[in-house]
Protein backbone atom coordinates (compact mmCIF):
# COMPACT_ATOMS: atom_id res chain seq x y z
CA UNK A 1 0.00 0.00 0.00
CA UNK A 2 1.36 3.74 -0.68
CA UNK A 3 1.90 5.41 1.98
CA UNK A 4 -0.64 7.89 1.39
CA UNK A 5 1.51 10.95 1.50
CA UNK A 6 2.72 13.25 4.30
CA UNK A 7 2.60 10.53 7.64
CA UNK A 8 0.99 13.66 9.76
CA UNK A 9 -1.91 14.23 6.92
CA UNK A 10 -5.36 12.74 7.13
CA UNK A 11 -6.64 10.56 4.52
CA UNK A 12 -10.03 11.47 4.10
CA UNK A 13 -11.66 9.99 1.39
CA UNK A 14 -12.94 6.35 2.55
CA UNK A 15 -10.90 4.54 -0.49
CA UNK A 16 -7.63 3.13 1.37
CA UNK A 17 -7.42 -1.00 1.25
CA UNK A 18 -4.81 -2.95 3.23
CA UNK A 19 -3.48 -5.41 1.84
CA UNK A 20 -4.27 -8.26 4.03
CA UNK A 21 -5.05 -12.34 3.39
CA UNK A 22 -8.74 -11.61 4.16
CA UNK A 23 -9.28 -8.85 1.71
CA UNK A 24 -7.70 -10.54 -1.62
CA UNK A 25 -9.91 -13.23 -1.64
CA UNK A 26 -13.39 -12.77 -3.40
CA UNK A 27 -15.99 -14.02 -0.49
CA UNK A 28 -13.82 -13.12 2.46
CA UNK A 29 -15.59 -12.05 5.69
CA UNK A 30 -12.94 -9.21 6.70
CA UNK A 31 -11.08 -10.10 9.66
CA UNK A 32 -10.55 -6.97 11.94
CA UNK A 33 -7.16 -7.71 13.71
CA UNK A 34 -5.12 -8.87 10.59
CA UNK A 35 -6.43 -5.61 8.87
CA UNK A 36 -5.29 -3.58 11.73
CA UNK A 37 -2.29 -5.45 12.05
CA UNK A 38 -1.48 -4.97 8.81
CA UNK A 39 -2.08 -1.10 8.41
CA UNK A 40 0.46 -0.62 11.18
CA UNK A 41 3.08 -2.38 9.36
CA UNK A 42 2.63 -0.52 5.98
CA UNK A 43 2.21 2.74 7.64
CA UNK A 44 4.76 2.44 10.68
CA UNK A 45 7.40 4.84 10.31
CA UNK A 46 11.23 3.32 11.12
CA UNK A 47 13.72 5.74 13.25
CA UNK A 48 16.67 5.36 15.09
CA UNK A 49 14.39 6.03 18.14
CA UNK A 50 11.10 3.96 17.61
CA UNK A 51 12.28 0.93 15.00
CA UNK A 52 9.44 -1.24 13.69
CA UNK A 53 8.01 -3.78 16.56
CA UNK A 54 7.00 -6.70 15.89
CA UNK A 55 3.37 -6.85 14.91
CA UNK A 56 1.06 -9.67 16.02
CA UNK A 57 -2.47 -11.11 15.73
CA UNK A 58 -2.90 -12.67 19.46
CA UNK A 59 -2.33 -16.22 19.06
CA UNK A 60 -0.11 -16.09 16.11
CA UNK A 61 2.36 -16.77 18.11
CA UNK A 62 3.21 -18.56 21.60
CA UNK A 63 6.04 -16.56 22.41
CA UNK A 64 7.57 -13.64 21.49
CA UNK A 65 11.15 -12.40 22.23
CA UNK A 66 11.46 -9.07 23.77
CA UNK A 67 15.04 -9.14 23.79
CA UNK A 68 15.10 -8.68 19.99
CA UNK A 69 12.38 -5.73 20.13
CA UNK A 70 9.41 -4.26 20.90
CA UNK A 71 6.59 -6.32 20.73
CA UNK A 72 2.78 -4.83 19.70
CA UNK A 73 -0.05 -7.54 19.78
CA UNK A 74 -3.79 -6.88 18.16
CA UNK A 75 -7.45 -8.56 19.04
CA UNK A 76 -10.94 -8.33 18.48
CA UNK A 77 -12.36 -7.86 21.63
CA UNK A 78 -15.98 -8.32 20.21
CA UNK A 79 -17.68 -8.09 17.29
CA UNK A 80 -20.91 -6.12 17.79
CA UNK A 81 -23.97 -6.10 15.05
CA UNK A 82 -27.23 -4.60 15.43
CA UNK A 83 -29.83 -4.42 12.55
CA UNK A 84 -31.56 -1.47 12.20
CA UNK A 85 -34.22 -0.04 9.13
CA UNK A 86 -37.91 -0.94 9.54
CA UNK A 87 -37.55 -4.08 7.75
CA UNK A 88 -33.73 -4.67 9.47
CA UNK A 89 -32.39 -4.50 5.99
CA UNK A 90 -29.60 -2.58 7.41
CA UNK A 91 -26.83 -3.76 9.70
CA UNK A 92 -24.13 -1.13 11.91
CA UNK A 93 -21.24 -3.09 13.20
CA UNK A 94 -18.90 -1.74 16.14
CA UNK A 95 -15.80 -3.68 17.10
CA UNK A 96 -13.69 -2.68 19.55
CA UNK A 97 -10.39 -3.81 19.57
CA UNK A 98 -7.23 -3.59 22.02
CA UNK A 99 -3.54 -3.34 20.93
CA UNK A 100 -1.52 -4.51 23.41
CA UNK A 101 2.31 -2.38 23.70
CA UNK A 102 4.92 -4.57 25.37
CA UNK A 103 9.16 -3.12 25.82
CA UNK A 104 11.34 -3.30 27.75
CA UNK A 105 13.45 -0.62 26.89
CA UNK A 106 12.06 2.25 28.90
CA UNK A 107 8.60 4.00 29.63
CA UNK A 108 9.58 6.95 27.08
CA UNK A 109 9.52 3.92 24.68
CA UNK A 110 6.44 2.88 25.40
CA UNK A 111 4.81 6.13 25.16
CA UNK A 112 6.43 6.54 21.91
CA UNK A 113 5.10 3.33 20.34
CA UNK A 114 1.68 4.52 21.96
CA UNK A 115 2.12 8.25 19.73
CA UNK A 116 2.94 5.87 16.94
CA UNK A 117 -0.04 3.58 17.05
CA UNK A 118 -2.43 6.43 17.33
CA UNK A 119 -0.46 8.50 14.52
CA UNK A 120 -1.60 5.89 12.11
CA UNK A 121 -5.27 5.43 13.71
CA UNK A 122 -5.83 9.18 13.31
CA UNK A 123 -4.33 9.01 10.17
CA UNK A 124 -6.86 6.72 8.63
CA UNK A 125 -9.82 7.70 10.72
CA UNK A 126 -12.35 7.73 7.48
CA UNK A 127 -10.54 5.85 4.92
CA UNK A 128 -9.94 2.37 5.91
CA UNK A 129 -11.98 0.29 3.57
CA UNK A 130 -14.66 -1.86 4.62
CA UNK A 131 -14.95 0.08 7.30
CA UNK A 132 -16.49 3.68 7.55
CA UNK A 133 -14.71 5.14 10.70
CA UNK A 134 -11.71 4.40 12.88
CA UNK A 135 -11.41 5.30 15.83
CA UNK A 136 -8.59 5.98 18.65
CA UNK A 137 -10.30 5.72 21.77
CA UNK A 138 -7.70 5.80 24.57
CA UNK A 139 -4.55 4.24 25.48
CA UNK A 140 -4.49 2.54 29.39
CA UNK A 141 -0.32 2.09 30.87
CA UNK A 142 0.09 -0.56 32.90
CA UNK A 143 2.84 0.02 35.94
CA UNK A 144 2.31 -3.39 37.36
CA UNK A 145 4.53 -6.28 37.23
CA UNK A 146 7.95 -7.35 36.80
CA UNK A 147 10.55 -4.38 36.66
CA UNK A 148 11.95 -2.95 33.27
CA UNK A 149 9.17 -4.39 31.96
CA UNK A 150 6.83 -2.08 29.87
CA UNK A 151 3.14 -2.40 28.78
CA UNK A 152 -0.05 -0.84 27.55
CA UNK A 153 -2.84 -1.29 25.87
CA UNK A 154 -4.55 1.03 23.27
CA UNK A 155 -8.30 0.75 22.46
CA UNK A 156 -9.70 1.27 19.35
CA UNK A 157 -12.67 0.44 17.71
CA UNK A 158 -13.81 -0.04 13.54
CA UNK A 159 -17.47 1.51 12.79
CA UNK A 160 -19.97 0.54 10.04
CA UNK A 161 -23.07 2.23 10.19
CA UNK A 162 -26.30 1.59 7.68
CA UNK A 163 -25.04 -1.39 5.37
CA UNK A 164 -26.73 -3.57 3.23
CA UNK A 165 -26.79 -6.47 5.76
CA UNK A 166 -24.82 -9.09 2.96
CA UNK A 167 -22.50 -6.10 2.31
CA UNK A 168 -19.80 -6.97 4.97
CA UNK A 169 -17.93 -9.36 2.55
CA UNK A 170 -15.35 -8.50 0.16
CA UNK A 171 -17.06 -7.83 -3.18
CA UNK A 172 -14.18 -6.67 -5.48
CA UNK A 173 -14.47 -3.29 -4.41
CA UNK A 174 -11.57 -3.38 -2.04
CA UNK A 175 -9.53 -5.28 -4.36
CA UNK A 176 -9.34 -7.15 -8.00
CA UNK A 177 -11.52 -9.89 -8.17
CA UNK A 178 -9.97 -13.69 -8.12
CA UNK A 179 -13.18 -15.22 -8.24
CA UNK A 180 -12.09 -17.82 -10.78
CA UNK A 181 -16.01 -18.15 -12.40
CA UNK A 182 -15.81 -14.49 -12.87
CA UNK A 183 -13.84 -14.73 -16.61
CA UNK A 184 -15.10 -12.79 -19.77
CA UNK A 185 -16.64 -15.04 -22.69
CA UNK A 186 -16.42 -18.67 -20.78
Amino acid sequence: MARYGDPDKQVRDGTVTVHTPSLEGFGNEPVPDEIIRDLLGEQWVDSELLPRPSLLVKNERMQADLKRGDVITVAVDKYGAEFVGHRHEHLNVEIPISIEIHTIVSRQRLWNLMAEVRRIIIKFFLALRPYQSLYFDGFRPDYDGRANYFSGTVAIRLTADMLPWAKMVVDGMESPNTDPTATLGG
